[in-house]
């Protein structure tokens, strides 16, 4: 069970062998790790299930990328091939392990928009310009002249950003290992980031996730490519899981969780979210259908196009700045 998808474990992974499973993408969303927020966006979960599944077909087939991808199952599941989650903290993996979750997340950066968490670091100071090989504080909004690629942990209870050194002691991946997933992760961001273009989108940034297979091979896990693992702009305004996160900001729920957080409170005792406003779940939910549709070349629900959508998503920002 996860925050937006659940597995169902046909055939479990052992140190030799891949497992098999089957993924089922809920109408669920998450924000700022909170997990299942208290209500659904409808028909979320097809769009990603159908587009992810995309995304790993035109990846296997342009770029001879290994992806753990078996089929697409109906509307909202997917098989998939399963590697074992092993725990970095708990000294589970070593260099000889085999078959299990490299955990890191690849985080790849073609702009940085408003709301980017890098704007954060550069605050506190945990980044610095140079960092990011510029010579000044960036702005919101600052496209890169290539792709910044940044890691962060995968299994801890909350994300938080590594040095490459730090992600090699803690993954036992080897030095060419980590230069193919670098140079996987650049081949996938080009073709989110061509693919995006095409339908009228910019392609902010997102994440990859990998295993390491019984034979010692990365694989791509997870999912790629959608609203929810990468960030999307239309015209400069976000058109993915950020619209979320923007609106819950804007509400005491946002001050009140962080503080929670900083208090060490357990996730447990969180303070709850209350639900979307109706209008802005169902912007949100076209949003997830009208791109699906535009990316995979396929009319599904019909949607309103893309355009239309972030109109109506405009008229709802301005009446209620």
């Amino acid at each position: 069970m996860g925050s937006v998808k659940n597995l169902t474990v046909e055939k479990e992974a052992i140190d030799d062998s891949m497992g098999i499973g089957v993924f089922e993408f809920t109408d669920d969303y998450s924000v700022f790790d909170y997990g299942k927020m208290p209500d659904t966006i409808p028909n979320k979960g097809e769009a990603l299930c159908k587009q992810a599944s995309y995304n790993f077909k035109e990846l296997e087939k342009k770029f001879e990328i290994k992806t753990h991808f078996r089929k697409l199952m109906g509307k909202n599941r997917m098989q998939v091939n399963l590697v074992r989650v092993l725990m970095p903290q708990d000294n589970q993996i070593s260099e000889e392990t085999r078959n299990y979750l490299v955990p890191l997340e690849i985080i790849f950066r073609n702009s940085l928009p408003k709301g980017s968490s890098v704007f954060k670091r550069l605050e506190n100071g945990s980044l610095t310009p140079d960092d990011l090989d510029l010579e000044e504080t960036p702005l919101p909004g600052h496209k890169f002249e290539k792709p910044f690629i940044d890691v962060s942990t995968k299994l801890e209870p909350i994300d938080r950003y590594l040095s490459w050194d730090e992600a090699m002691d803690m993954s036992k991946i080897s030095e060419d290992q980590l230069y193919e997933l670098k140079e996987a992760a650049m081949n996938i961001n080009d073709f989110i980031t061509e693919k995006a273009n095409s339908i009228g989108l910019e392609h902010a940034d997102g994440k990859v996730e990998f295993g390491v297979g019984p034979k010692n091979e990365l694989i791509l896990v997870d999912v790629c490519g959608t609203l929810d693992e990468n960030r999307f702009l239309w015209n400069g305004i976000h058109m993915s899981k950020q619209v979320a996160r923007d609106y819950y900001k804007t509400t005491p729920w946002a001050k009140e969780l962080e503080d929670a957080k900083n208090s060490s409170v357990e996730k447990v005792n969180w303070p709850a979210p209350a639900p979307l406003p109706m209008e802005l779940k169902e912007i949100i939910s076209n949003m997830y259908k009208s791109v699906c549709e535009a990316w995979i070349g396929e009319k599904i629900w019909k949607a309103p196009h893309i355009e239309e959508v972030m109109n109506q998503y405009k008229a709802f920002l301005e009446k209620n700045a």
